[in-house]
């Protein structure tokens, strides 16, 4: 994980990446490491849940949650860690998925013991509707972190009608992942049916506009500065 995020940060270092640590990787002792690791990668912040390992996807079932203290733990754990560092630490909570009827205000008791304990953020995970929504952002403490999961459990919305509910920071962490999944099996399809996708081209980028997405004209410029270096060393030799 810290791997992936140094490539990412290294790629994007003008964009602060807040990293998905899950569960730390193991109890306090762990979380230390973690943190450090991410720190080291150039991540600016991490998510940092309660579930119990193995842990899943928050909007799946058959989520189970460590002892709220237990995770506090951890939490104060990864604020020590952290120390002067620039680090936004997002603690996360699966209990509302763990009981139909106490589960909501255990989240946020145990979204609230979290922010105590040295959390930045608190990110309540997979509520049900707009009702929980508001009382999420009426209750919690500190900034909030929503989660807009499409197909998952809670109801999707723009930035501003969330920032009216009382939360601070958006994540949107499939959308991406779904978009391309669907272009995939679209286009992979095609192939299957047609042997081509000379009547499809206007689906998917052209040869040129990809070369601008990965900035090709760039690494060419840089090759014929080099290139030019090296006629430039041999002559004076």
């Amino acid at each position: 994980m810290a791997a992936t995020a140094r490539t990412v940060c290294a790629a994007a270092p003008m964009i602060p990446i807040i990293a998905d640590a899950d569960t730390g990787g193991g109890n306090a002792l762990n979380v230390q490491r973690t943190i450090k690791d991410l720190i080291a990668a150039g991540a600016a912040g991490c998510f940092l849940e309660d579930q119990a390992w193995p842990k899943k996807c928050g909007h799946m079932r058959g989520k189970q949650v460590i002892p709220a203290e237990e995770h506090a733990v951890k939490i104060a754990s990864a604020r020590d860690a952290i120390g002067d560092s620039d680090f936004f630490l997002v603690a996360r909570t699966d209990a509302r998925a763990t009981s139909a009827r106490s589960g909501l205000s255990d989240a946020i008791y145990r979204a609230n013991l979290y922010m105590e304990a040295g959390a930045d953020a608190c990110f309540v995970e997979a509520p049900r509707d707009d009702d929980e929504l508001k009382e999420i952002g009426c209750h919690t403490n500190g900034y909030r972190v929503c989660n807009m999961i499409e197909g998952g459990v809670t109801p999707l919305h723009t930035p501003e009608e969330l920032k009216a509910m009382g939360f601070h920071l958006i994540v949107h962490p499939l959308t991406a992942l779904y978009a391309s999944a669907h272009a995939l099996v679209d286009v992979l399809k095609t192939l299957k049916e047609e042997g081509t996708t000379r009547v499809h081209l206007h689906k998917m980028a052209t040869f040129e506009e990809f070369n601008q997405l990965v900035n090709l004209e760039s690494w060419f410029e840089l090759e014929a500065r080099f290139s030019n270096l090296k006629n430039t060393v041999r002559a004076k030799s």
